[in-house]
């Protein structure tokens, strides 16, 4: 399915769960973010081996947990050098909006993200955007050039071997009468088949198509705004696939 009406009809409506509002997650490179953050960082101050280890996670050889904790071991920055990269990475125009209407809203917003903890605080603060409950990979310094990664929603069942488990953070939000999910990647295939409905980007577009998962192909986080704003109108909207 390529439109909203079939998740709709019942959004914002009483339900015998304890919220009567989705909740929303979404992924944060190359979703809320223009660029992947952590291809970034990797492209800048990675050394020799990142793109092997890349290779390897391509073709499925290793997991991304394996291949993320190995490749940022590589890394060589300082803090204020990370920063100045960091300083550069734009967001979604509209995501800002997207954010205050779901506040105004009391829809509540997760980012759930293989990425790096620090990095998508840094982006997200220094774009007026705080507070925003994010689960992702723990990004820790040395206090000089090195770096490492901790993984602290890490699952030993899941089944891509990610360093962050997305399907985990779906099953602790069964409380909710309906789950969106926002995404562009690899990343988010698993997770796609575990939620209500999913707003997608880039490659994640061609993958729902594939695998039949009820779907809208979205240009911005405005997109996912005035899906939002139609359900809560009790309208039956269709956002269509561009």
């Amino acid at each position: 399915m390529n439109n909203f009406s079939s998740i709709t009809s019942h959004l914002f409506h009483p339900s015998y769960s304890q919220h009567h509002t989705p909740i929303v997650l979404c992924d944060f490179d190359g979703t809320i973010s223009v660029k992947d953050v952590t291809d970034t960082l990797l492209n800048h101050f990675g050394k020799d081996g990142c793109d092997e280890l890349e290779e390897l996670w391509v073709n499925g050889k290793i997991g991304s947990q394996e291949c993320m904790s190995k490749q940022i071991a590589l890394m060589d920055a300082s803090l204020a050098e990370l920063n100045e990269v960091l300083s550069q990475i734009e967001i979604d125009p509209t995501f800002k909006a997207f954010i205050d209407y779901t506040d105004q809203n009391n829809i509540p917003v997760h980012v759930v993200s293989d990425g790096l903890d620090y990095a998508i605080e840094f982006v997200l603060k220094r774009h007026g955007i705080e507070n925003l409950p994010i689960f992702a990979n723990r990004l820790l310094h040395d206090n000089k050039r090195s770096w490492r990664l901790e993984f602290p929603y890490a699952n030993k069942d899941c089944i891509k071997q990610s360093g962050n488990c997305k399907c985990n953070h779906v099953k602790k939000q069964q409380y909710f009468p309906q789950i969106l999910y926002v995404g562009d990647g690899t990343s988010d295939y698993c997770v796609s088949h575990n939620v209500d409905f999913v707003f997608a980007k880039d490659k994640l577009i061609h993958y729902c198509q594939k695998n039949n998962i009820e779907h809208s192909a979205i240009k911005y986080f405005s997109d996912v705004t005035q899906a939002l704003k139609q359900s809560q109108q009790a309208l039956i909207p269709t956002v269509m696939v561009k």
